[in-house]
């Protein structure tokens, strides 16, 4: 199970594959053993020669065809085709790389021309919502839109970031190092099996996610229309002396940790299943996708915070 859009064809995947057995040679579903089975006896005419004990009990293997397979080479991803951790951290890698090489361009690409500004953000918001549509609910697994969504999305982040850098300096470094921490104490409660990703943690983190998104298209659109003119819609609003745009905020964090959290986990049972090595782009990208939500929440935090402040 997933709270995350993303991995819902990874899940049916693992719910589809017997654990570690799909890429194995030889493997039949309901077989006990790899040899063929004798009856005990070999026949010839009318007599019947009984066979030595390793060849005659059901279910094993002359010794010869033990020692092959002992001196075969072990079979590693390329061989077997299955999804390994190694794979997952590569290319998880390979989509923050492309994520910063975007950022960057667009960055850069405002500094030196400011009117590239409004064009880098909404091209990028809408590139990169249309790849990852496309990669959603593809049956397909394409690596390289799923690339292009990394660096349209990277696009997105630099140019937004940029403008918040104007407005609050400082701030971006500030949300980048939250962000990865966030990222580090996700993969510190997974590892350490202090927190699980159960049934009743998945509809928590699907309440959240939708109340969340929910209440952040209600206030763009306010804020779209100019029924609202505060710079953060709602969410300069107060509660009992709290900003609403810092609650909500907060707990958007504490949604995203939980569904990276669920990343790791369905990552887990599919090198565990032994899917497909191709699924390791689709962990990568339903990782990346939770890992930009979580930045872009830290960040549009900070500058809540940085506005109540006065800076």
């Amino acid at each position: 199970m997933s709270s995350n859009p993303v991995m819902v064809e990874l899940d049916k995947e693992i719910s589809r594959t017997p654990a570690g057995y799909p890429s194995m040679p030889g493997y039949e579903p309901g077989k006990s053993g790899t040899g063929t089975q004798t009856s005990g006896v070999r026949h010839s005419g009318r007599h019947a020669t009984p066979h030595s004990s390793y060849e005659t009990a059901p279910g094993t293997q002359p010794m010869g065809e033990f020692e092959d397979a002992y001196r075969a080479p072990a079979a590693d991803a390329a061989n077997t085709g299955r999804m390994t951790y190694d794979d997952v951290i590569v290319k998880t890698g390979s989509m923050f790389a492309l994520v910063l090489l975007g950022a960057a361009v667009g960055w850069f690409g405002i500094r030196m021309s400011p009117g590239l500004a409004l064009p880098l953000v909404f091209g990028g918001m809408i590139a990169s919502l249309v790849l990852a549509m496309v990669n959603i609910f593809s049956k397909t697994i394409r690596p390289g839109l799923i690339a292009a969504y990394a660096i349209a999305e990277g696009l997105l982040l630099g140019a937004l970031s940029l403008l918040f850098e104007i407005l609050y300096p400082g701030i971006v470094l500030q949300a980048v190092i939250a962000t990865f921490v966030v990222i580090g104490v996700a993969l510190a409660l997974f590892a350490s099996g202090k927190v699980r990703y159960t049934s009743r943690t998945n509809r928590f983190v699907l309440i959240g996610l939708f109340s969340v998104l929910g209440y952040n298209l209600v206030n763009m659109i306010l804020v779209w229309t100019g029924a609202l003119t505060t710079p953060f819609g709602m969410g300069s609003f107060s509660v009992f002396g709290i900003p609403l745009g810092v609650i909500v905020g907060g707990f958007a964090i504490v949604i995203g940790t939980y569904s990276l959290i669920g990343d790791f986990d369905i990552a887990k049972r599919g090198v565990e299943a032994g899917v497909p090595a191709a699924f390791a782009w689709r962990v990568a990208f339903g990782i990346t996708v939770t890992a930009v939500w979580i930045y872009v929440e830290v960040l549009r935090l900070l500058a809540i915070l940085r506005s109540v402040a006065g800076d």
